[in-house]
């Protein structure tokens, strides 16, 4: 796959989650797609499929207030890609993690695309 595809993909997810576009998120997937979310304070999650990413999509979007990913850096080859990502949200709800309602948090963090045809396969999200 193309290294241009792979970034306009990337793109095009980033745009769509920071506009609560969930419908465009799930445009840039497989069916069988697999997420994961792992963060260094031991919470994990992961699941597969579309439906349950749409799911969880609009859950944790609910619990922001306002929410922006920006990509600070993109290394990409043979169908796959590694970003930086700069997260901030205010937080609408009282979180798992300990940050309460109201609260804005910054995050710094990396995401690892892998790519089947022009579709991502696999999105796993460090922080």
């Amino acid at each position: 796959m193309e290294t241009i595809l792979i970034e306009d993909m990337i793109s095009k997810y980033i745009k769509s989650y920071n506009s609560r576009d969930i419908e465009g998120m799930l445009d840039c997937v497989t069916e069988d797609v697999i997420f994961e979310n792992i963060s260094n304070s031991g919470q994990t999650m992961k699941f597969e499929g579309r439906d349950k990413m749409g799911e969880v999509a609009q859950l944790s979007g609910n619990a922001f207030s306002y929410r922006r990913q920006k990509l600070v850096h993109l290394v990409i080859g043979q169908g796959k890609a590694a970003a930086e990502i700069e997260f901030e949200g205010k937080a609408a709800v009282d979180l798992p993690n300990g940050v309460k309602a109201g609260e804005t948090i910054k995050i710094r963090g990396a995401s690892f695309f892998e790519f089947r045809g022009q579709l991502m396969c696999r999105i796993a999200d460090y922080s």
